[in-house]
């Protein structure tokens, strides 16, 4: 029977640092993520003023008795 070693990391390597996104594609990532952070939030919103209007919960379809 034969024991392989696994490769671990070692604890003292340093790690490798992230580079930083160049300016363009920075500014196109930072404008995709306030347009779905604004739709996810509107989502939302949409959720609350449906409930509202109905006199429930949205979502929740269980009789709580």
């Amino acid at each position: 029977m034969r024991k392989t070693r696994g490769s671990q990391r070692d604890l003292f390597d340093e790690r490798l640092q992230a580079t930083e996104l160049q300016p363009d594609l920075r500014s196109k990532l930072a404008l995709l993520l306030q347009v779905l952070l604004t739709e996810a939030a509107g989502v939302q919103q949409h959720r609350t003023e449906t409930a509202d209007r109905d006199g429930a919960e949205a979502g929740d379809d269980q009789d709580h008795a």
